[in-house]
């Protein structure tokens, strides 16, 4: 029995203390304080993994509940695109968080 079989994948989840940390600070997405229940940091798939993306650390970010349970299992671009034509007004963060983290914005 190869020693493999035991090992399991090491997380690359931010940590609970990050999660805690980020409590205060504003969400890349609404710009919104994650302080209450809503807006309480989580861990957001940049890009979905149920879409085949990797579990690594440049595929998170930490965002607030409300958020991520908005954007679900969508791309940032298709996301962003339904932002827009709901004029939401967290569009312009969420282009600006993708222009940050070099994710090509769709016209």
């Amino acid at each position: 029995m190869s020693g493999a079989a035991n090992l399991r994948p090491v997380s690359t989840y931010p940590s609970r203390p990050v999660l805690v940390a980020a409590i205060g600070s504003r969400c890349p997405y609404c710009g919104e304080p994650m302080a209450c229940s809503l807006r309480h940091p989580s861990r957001d798939h940049i890009r979905p993994r149920s879409r085949g993306h990797a579990l690594t650390a440049d595929n998170q970010a930490v965002v607030c509940r409300t958020c991520n349970t908005d954007k679900g299992s969508l791309s940032l671009g298709r996301w962003l695109n339904r932002l827009r034509r709901a004029a939401d007004p967290r569009a312009g963060n969420v282009a600006d968080f993708m222009r940050q983290t070099g994710i090509e914005v769709p016209g």
